[in-house]
């Protein structure tokens, strides 16, 4: 474990870059290169912060030889402040990952922007004629993919003039593709449909899956996928046998769901802990699966949650402003900090758990980057 170096601050402190926006952060997110996060704030501006720090906390991080302690010292020089660009995206939409560096969002034109990581926009065309209702891309952000109501645009980043069209019998206001990149989940009108981008004139699978959908995440392995819904439930759906199992009961909604890999387990926000059940026995059938313990319970709602994705951790933000790191399937959790008169907002690992992207309602942004030395 990392120790203080100065007895002033806090272990935030020394790991943290953070920044304060103009309003309520809604979304953070990095690019598949893990080279700079981007901020997306209730208003529809965008704020980027690059990955690299000339001050990062590696860099501050050395080990005594004759104690084998770890320490830390403080930031010497300011934060480098956050690239802006210029452009408005719409407040119901997210930002997508766009190629290995870059991200895209809907600006409020219904026109798709490229915005690098540097902050550049690059407008891109294409026939957009009627109101998105959906975007996202894969996870390295090779292809995205536009819902307009019932339609489905596929459109390869390297290839632009060869989009694809997909017609549903339902409107889609939340997609997802698997971690393969080889099926698109597309929910709508309490129906998941499964797009297999391998065989794309073949019809897509149909699922029943009520609730107000809002976040689709799928297992590493293509098995299940965890739908967040905003009426306080989350829907399991057992890809291969075509079922799904709506569990009720949150105290409030449930903003994400995540598959810890490593944990090997399944977690939820929306209560008062970490809701987690064991990923080999999940909820079905009406049947309660295996639950699993995780952190401590206490007397505000757990808002958002991201899982990280190397290891049996999961970071967990409240409406107190507090932000911890619990490790699945135990009691123990980590106070990385305490915002005060704000709510946890939204978090985001990057792709390797090196850096953790945080937001609160505040405005306030941060970036906390961890030593190798962190977690051992």
């Amino acid at each position: 474990m990392v120790e203080n170096s100065s007895s002033g601050l806090s272990l935030f402190d020394l790991l943290a870059r953070n920044w304060r926006l103009d309003d309520a952060v809604v979304q953070t997110a990095f690019n598949h290169d893990e080279t700079g996060a981007v901020f997306r704030v209730a208003s529809g501006k965008l704020a980027l912060a690059s990955t690299k720090d000339a001050e990062s906390p590696k860099i501050r991080t050395r080990m005594e030889l004759e104690t084998g302690r770890t320490t830390i010292r403080p930031r010497e020089n300011p934060v480098a402040p956050l690239k802006t660009p210029d452009l408005s995206v719409r407040k119901d939409l997210p930002v997508i990952r766009f190629g290995p560096q870059g991200f895209a969002a809907i600006d409020k034109n219904c026109a798709l922007q490229h915005v690098t990581a540097g902050g550049q926009i690059v407008a891109k065309k294409t026939d957009i004629t009627q109101q998105v209702t959906s975007l996202c891309s894969t996870v390295t952000g090779d292809m995205i993919a536009i819902a307009q109501r019932d339609e489905i645009t596929l459109i390869p980043v390297d290839d632009w003039s060869s989009p694809v069209k997909i017609h549903l019998d339902h409107e889609v206001t939340c997609q997802a593709f698997s971690q393969d990149g080889r099926t698109l989940a597309a929910w709508g009108a309490s129906t998941l449909s499964l797009i297999s981008l391998r065989d794309l004139d073949a019809t897509p699978r149909s699922i029943d899956c009520a609730g107000g959908v809002t976040e689709i995440s799928w297992q590493k392995s293509g098995a299940h996928l965890a739908c967040a819904c905003s009426d306080e439930s989350l829907c399991i759906v057992d890809v291969h046998g075509g079922t799904s199992q709506r569990v009720e009961g949150f105290p409030s909604p449930v903003r994400n769901a995540a598959f810890s890999e490593n944990g090997n387990a399944l977690v939820a926000s929306g209560a008062f802990r970490l809701v987690g059940w064991d990923a080999r026995d999940l909820p079905q059938d009406d049947a309660p699966g295996t639950p699993l313990t995780t952190g401590k319970p206490g007397f505000v709602v757990l808002n958002v949650i991201a899982a990280h994705p190397k290891r049996n951790i999961v970071a967990t933000g409240y409406a107190s402003g507090l932000v911890t790191l619990a490790s699945v399937g135990t009691p123990q959790d980590m106070m990385l900090h305490q915002e005060r008169d704000t709510e946890v907002s939204s978090l985001y690992w990057s792709k390797t758990g090196e850096h953790l992207a945080i937001g609160f309602t505040s405005g306030e942004a941060a970036m906390v980057t961890f030593p190798s030395q962190m977690f051992k």
